[in-house]
């Protein structure tokens, strides 16, 4: 099983330059490895082509969001026929760089763009976290298409209770995501509030991710509803609490459903110190489809329209329910706006896990 085990947070905070250059190195292999190779998919439906970029491997949530967006677009128009390209690397940054150079990127194109891209580039642009070669103000999102909730799973013989314990005294391990990733920021914010510390040991793939929970290397994994609902169903998972506001119902455990306490409202985990106000640490995750900022404006309008006819098909809505994904849906100008007040919602829980707030 391929990982790094890197520094507590603290450590990583207070060496910048050195979460900076693990992150440029795990970019480099990344690259490395898929260019020249990205997975796409060949025009079925006889209309122009347009490209959606997808920053993230083949398989993962992003690219089947992606590449079921584009077969039920296809399904509903002739003029435009979608297809997805895979172009990894740097966790997303590489597509993002592309896609805002005016040099290379191509107008009638289409970039998936998450969120935790634009935590991390915000970030990384005010406290030197990492390098960012791009300016995400480049991209206008069309709008979104992909909203997750975080769960934090742990194994059956541990509770948040005994995870919340741990972590005020000595610390815990995750896995699910990078340093600073948006799953981090909103898991690792809560504990902070909370008193206690979080480390973040990455591994390649949810499916390692996961074996690293169950075979004790870590304390927690942070996922996805969709990411852990075989092994919450087999019972060899329990999800203890919901990065949201609003309870989770979707899970199935071998004595029946469940319904997941969340960190803040009504529902919230009475584990948690009661006098804490956790909406800070949701932190919206997902993401968008984006346009190049001076794509012409009758191109954007119809993408939007498109987006639109999208979501209100069975199909699509229907399918991102079955996934255990959330229907969520914004648009132009509100969809940046979100975005925006998402990035400042992520500098705050940086600034929480570093000891600025």
């Amino acid at each position: 099983m391929k990982r790094r085990e890197f520094l507590s947070m603290s450590a990583v905070l207070a060496a910048a330059g050195l979460f900076a250059g693990c992150a440029a190195s795990n970019a480099g292999s990344t690259a490395s490895s898929t260019a020249g190779s990205a997975a796409s998919e060949q025009p079925s439906n006889g209309g122009e082509t347009i490209k959606i970029i997808c920053p993230y491997g083949v398989g993962g949530t992003a690219d089947i969001v992606a590449r079921k967006y584009g077969q039920v677009a296809n399904q509903l128009q002739k003029k435009y026929n979608f297809i997805v390209e895979n172009m990894t690397g740097g966790d997303g940054f590489a597509a993002a760089t592309y896609f805002a150079d005016n040099d290379t990127s191509v107008t009638k194109e289409l970039l998936v763009f998450g969120y935790g891209v634009c935590y991390r580039h915000d970030l990384g642009k005010e406290f030197g976290t990492e390098e960012v070669d791009f300016d995400r103000n480049e991209m206008y999102p069309i709008g979104t298409i992909d909203d997750r909730t975080w769960i934090i799973y742990t194994t059956p013989d541990q509770s948040l209770a005994s995870i919340l314990e741990k972590a005020k005294n000595g610390g815990i391990k995750m896995s699910g995501g990078n340093p600073l990733s948006d799953c981090h920021l909103s898991w690792g914010s809560l504990i902070a509030m909370e008193g206690g510390k979080v480390s973040v040991v990455p591994y390649d793939g949810g499916a390692n991710q996961k074996k690293g929970l169950t075979d004790g290397e870590v304390d927690v994994f942070v996922g996805t509803t969709q990411a852990a609902k075989d092994e919450v169903e087999a019972g060899t998972l329990i999800p203890i609490l919901a990065m949201n506001d609003r309870p989770f119902e979707g899970f199935v455990t071998p004595n029946g459903a469940i319904t997941v306490p969340t960190c803040a409202g009504e529902s919230k985990a009475p584990e948690l110190n009661a006098a804490n106000d956790y909406a800070s640490c949701i932190l919206p995750a997902g993401g968008v489809l984006a346009v190049h900022k001076g794509t012409d404006q009758a191109f954007i309008d119809e993408m939007v329209e498109i987006t639109k006819d999208v979501w209100n098909e069975p199909d699509y809505n229907e399918w991102i329910a079955s996934i255990l994904l959330n229907r969520f849906e914004l648009y132009g100008d509100e969809a940046e706006a979100f975005i925006n007040e998402a990035c400042e919602k992520a500098i705050n829980a940086y600034k929480n896990l570093s000891g600025q707030a």
